[in-house]
């Protein structure tokens, strides 16, 4: 696919821990939206983003916060194998979504 950036081999979820900031990753990238703090006048605090991992069948997603927030939203592309690393793994009620790290 022309989404494919070289170099950026897929990989899958199931290598992933708990916590570590040391981990990386690369998974199908869905899609991004913005992260409002509606109880400070609708303020952008990130942006939230859904990856997919078709070789196990699960989904997560991530926050990136405002301060890196910028500069990858311009890199990001629906269908795009995106590699992530420096991030955390946190449990949640319904899934583990990594946070990338500053």
């Amino acid at each position: 696919s022309s989404n494919r950036r070289p170099g950026v081999r897929h990989s899958t979820f199931e290598s992933l821990r708990l916590g570590r900031r040391s981990q990386s990753t690369a998974s199908g990238f869905l899609r991004f939206w913005d992260s409002l703090n509606f109880k400070k006048d609708i303020e952008f605090v990130g942006i939230t983003v859904l990856f997919l991992d078709e070789k196990v069948n699960f989904m997560t997603h991530g926050f990136t916060p405002v301060g890196c927030a910028n500069y990858y939203m311009s890199s990001l592309k629906a269908g795009s194998i995106v590699k992530v690393d420096r991030f955390e793994v946190a449990r949640c009620g319904w899934a583990n979504p990594f946070y990338p790290g500053l």
